[in-house]
């Protein structure tokens, strides 16, 4: 046989004859012992079952409080705590010992008031470096068929709603401003994701813009060196200009100023005239500097010009208004 041994404390001495009268109604069929402490009674009895029901009644008696297993966020005052325990030397009527035998204790305590999630309806996104601002507007709504009341979510997200004459989605009609909020930012993210494909499109277009004139005075300079036009080599130099050569990172040649650059393409070691160099496609900017390959070919001897070896070179460019302030070939 099957035996549930329920206590029952009542901490509040005001709440005993609700909870004997509880007791009563529920017709406990065995002795039922009431013991009064100083702070507190303590009922107890044996029955055949488990008496589950009384969880529901004592709840019920009590608007605003609730069984729970779970002590862990913080001490409340238990009004009532009731605890149930089966030995496990107790067996099913077929004499099997029973599986899981109970011990639990429930306290009755307050309902815990969930905080309501409170939200901004603007939305900040970031397109790069540049802030974007959406709104998710919300208004309230009703169900004509049913007076059902409830939010409805407002068909803009670009600016701040005028809720009189605003457009809506008619789909839902949504119970919390929260479940309207959520919907919102799942459709919000289609009109950012097009927006943020048109901000590419846009900066793309500024970024050639930005470097068109920069890549007009690098490909000038290089076509000057391949002609050895001197005067067109010079025209978009500084006078500070600092030139350099660097072969596996190690400098080999630096000139100062304007006029030792002069001096160096008209002597018969120079490196960067009649080389035929060819700008490849790929360019790097990073701010004042502009990075270039160049291909070259050299004869392998003055007796054989047609048998050439090629090989890349790499040019970096840097301006300042308007002017090449640096220039660094590297091999």
């Amino acid at each position: 046989m099957i035996e549930t041994q329920i206590n029952i404390s009542v901490n509040r001495k005001a709440d005993i004859n609700t909870i004997k009268s509880i007791l009563i109604r529920n017709k406990i069929e065995s002795p039922v012992y009431l013991t009064e402490f100083v702070g507190n009674f303590a009922i107890n009895f044996t029955s055949s079952y488990e008496e589950w029901e009384l969880d529901k009644l004592i709840s019920e008696a009590f608007p605003g409080y609730e069984f729970t297993t779970d002590l862990r966020h913080g001490r409340k005052e238990i009004r009532v705590e009731i605890s149930r325990y089966q030995s496990e030397l107790c067996t099913t009527n077929w004499g099997n010992p029973i599986d899981n035998p109970l011990n639990e204790t429930k306290y009755l305590i307050k309902k815990s008031v969930e905080a309501s999630i409170q939200f901004n309806p603007v939305i900040k996104v970031l397109f790069g470096p540049d802030e974007q601002t959406y709104h998710i507007n919300i208004i309230p709504g009703i169900n004509n068929s049913t007076q059902e009341k409830g939010f409805l979510l407002v068909d803009e997200f670009k600016h701040e709603a005028d809720p009189e004459t605003a457009d809506f989605f008619p789909d839902k009609l949504y119970k919390t401003q929260l479940d309207a909020f959520y919907r919102g930012k799942d459709k919000l993210e289609n009109i950012v994701d097009r927006d943020f494909k048109d901000y590419l499109e846009i900066k793309k277009k500024e970024k050639q813009q930005r470097e068109k004139i920069p890549r007009k005075i690098v490909r000038e300079f290089v076509k000057a060196c391949n002609n050895f036009a001197e005067e067109s080599i010079l025209k978009d130099l500084s006078e500070n200009l600092i030139f350099e050569i660097r072969i596996n990172w190690k400098q080999k040649l630096i000139t100062n100023g304007l006029e030792e650059f002069k001096n160096y393409i008209d002597s018969s070691y120079q490196e960067i005239c009649r080389r035929d160099f060819k700008i490849k496609s790929s360019w790097s900017f990073m701010e004042k500097d502009i990075i270039i390959s160049l291909e070259t070919s050299t004869p392998t001897s003055e007796m054989d010009e047609d048998v050439k070896s090629f090989y890349r070179i790499r040019l970096n460019i840097r301006l300042e208004e308007g002017k090449i302030t640096q220039i660094i070939l590297e091999k």
